[in-house]
């Protein structure tokens, strides 16, 4: 119970980060309807059953993440699953991605020089094994 009370206030001191229209994305790409991170400043999402807290700090080499995931239940925090921790050091212009089990996945890309982060979930399909 202590665990899934310090992730909710995680969630709640974290805060919300401001919706982009696009967001940077590698060779110029953009991506739709991502949200664009800053330093120190968490993001929540929801990546299909699963509920993810974020953040990134700024580092000589690139982008520290912290992503903390959890089981979502009614658009709470399962009191069964408390929460992962995951931290990765992501390089500028390339990502670093979460798969949930129901086919959503969350996609984090370091931007330039690590001052920004971009965040967006998408569907991605299970790997069926077949070639083309």
């Amino acid at each position: 119970m202590n665990k899934v009370v310090s992730l909710a206030a995680v969630s709640a001191v974290l805060g919300a980060v401001a919706l982009a229209g696009s967001s940077f994305g590698n060779n110029g790409h953009e991506f739709k309807d991502s949200l664009v991170m800053s330093p120190g400043k968490g993001l929540s999402l929801d990546i299909g059953t699963k509920h993810a807290v974020s953040y990134f700090e700024g580092k000589t080499e690139g982008c520290q993440l912290t992503v903390v995931v959890a089981k979502n239940a009614d658009g709470e925090v399962s009191e069964d699953s408390p929460g992962t921790r995951f931290t990765a050091l992501v390089s500028p212009g390339a990502s670093a991605i979460i798969d949930a089990a129901d086919g959503k996945s969350a996609e984090f890309r370091c931007g330039p020089s690590a001052k920004n982060m971009s965040a967006r979930v998408f569907d991605r399909p299970a790997w069926t094994g077949k070639s083309s």
